[in-house]
């Protein structure tokens, strides 16, 4: 993926990351979803004053390539910028083996100070804030998310957080989800009939793919394309990036270009502990610049040099290839998810949210839809 100019100094070299007080190990390295890849602090003390530098250890499931760890990067070196040095920030990538829950139970007992954790995970631990995001259907664009993630929307949906002991920072994307299946493209709910697909645990997630009429099925991400090759499942639910690095074009053979499920949010959080002991000017430093998170993540995901797509295709050599729903179609997946709608619709906050979010949506134009690669279109 070739990296937004805005974000460019993230990825020019490890040494480059060094001097904003962030080292990654295997810089520039292509890494997966899940394997061990852990950052080296500059500074090993917990969180708080070194001399006259905080240093501030946040944690998140995937790796550095991945838009959630660029993002975060770009968070690192902004808050060293705005605090001319004085506040450092140490990533650790792939937190327990990319692990979500792992990674929020450490982050509220204070083995580590704070990170980004996925929003299917705040569902399993009593925090409904985050469902609106995740309703089948409802975020289908980048335009539209920009527009909820940077709003005071946003701001109502962290303050969930705190009932956990937690302050929630910023909420970031990591990349729309579609369904890739073993054969064929799924593009209308008979092509989910049966289907054993891969789900994140969620009751939210499961719901919806069960009312599309496949078979959701919880499985940790390195054990996917076992479970493909022998049968166990037919489909996923993934973004593009996740397809290519974690090479599932090499067994699956078509993913849904236009079938935009749900996005795939992170939620940027600091234990209270932490955040408190943290000086009040740095706490006002590290805040400003969690404004820009939302934006660098999509600022990512839209960057118009990506070859991310291309890439995809050249990797599945013929064999791997985007289909493309039709509007009737898609209507229909639509009207098949209605049941979670009915639903949630009448949970608290999240039926708020849910009605907030299509205002916002009626009034925002989509973007023109991105072109396959020449070659690569079922």
């Amino acid at each position: 993926m070739s990296p937004h100019p805005r974000i460019t100094a993230v990825l020019f070299a490890c040494a480059a990351v060094l001097g904003a007080a962030v080292l990654m190990t295997g810089c520039g390295s292509s890494g997966n979803g899940t394997g061990a890849q852990t950052t080296t602090p500059v500074m090993k003390d917990s969180v708080g004053t070194v001399g006259s530098r905080t240093n501030l250890r946040l944690g998140f499931v995937t790796t550095a390539q991945h838009p959630y760890g660029l993002a975060l990067a770009a968070f690192a070196q902004r808050v060293t910028a705005m605090s001319r040095g004085k506040v450092g920030v140490s990533l650790t990538a792939a937190y327990g083996g990319g692990d979500d829950l792992a990674l929020l139970t450490d982050i509220r007992s204070g083995a580590i100070d704070g990170g980004s954790v996925s929003a299917p995970v705040w569902q399993d631990v009593g925090v409904q804030s985050f469902e609106a995001l995740q309703m089948p259907f409802l975020i289908t664009n980048y335009a539209v998310e920009r527009r909820v993630i940077t709003s005071p929307l946003a701001a109502e949906m962290l303050e969930g957080t705190q009932a956990l002991g937690l302050t929630g920072l910023a909420i970031h994307e990591g990349g729309l989800r579609k369904p890739a299946a073993v054969d064929g493209c799924l593009v209308e709910p008979s092509d989910f009939v049966g289907v054993q697909m891969r789900s994140v645990q969620s009751d939210l997630l499961t719901e919806s793919i069960t009312a599309l009429g496949a078979i959701p099925t919880a499985m940790p991400l390195g054990k996917v394309a076992s479970a493909v090759e022998d049968g166990r499942l037919n489909a996923i639910e993934a973004n593009v990036g996740l397809v290519y690095t974690q090479k599932f074009y090499e067994v699956l053979t078509c993913m849904s270009g236009n079938v935009n499920l749900w996005p795939f949010p992170a939620v940027l959080v600091v234990g209270d502990a932490a955040w408190n002991a943290i000086p009040a000017a740095d706490r006002a430093v590290i805040t400003r610049a969690a404004t820009s998170l939302a934006s660098d993540s999509l600022d990512i995901l839209t960057d118009p040099a990506s070859t991310l797509m291309a890439d995809l295709c050249k990797a599945g050599d013929g064999f791997f290839y985007f289909g493309t729903a039709t509007s009737p179609q898609l209507a229909a997946m639509r009207e098949a998810v209605q049941p979670v709608y009915d639903r949630y619709k009448k949970v608290d906050p999240t039926g708020g949210f849910v009605t907030r979010i299509e205002a916002i949506k009626a009034r925002t134009v989509p973007p023109a839809p991105t072109p396959y690669p020449p070659g690569c279109a079922a």
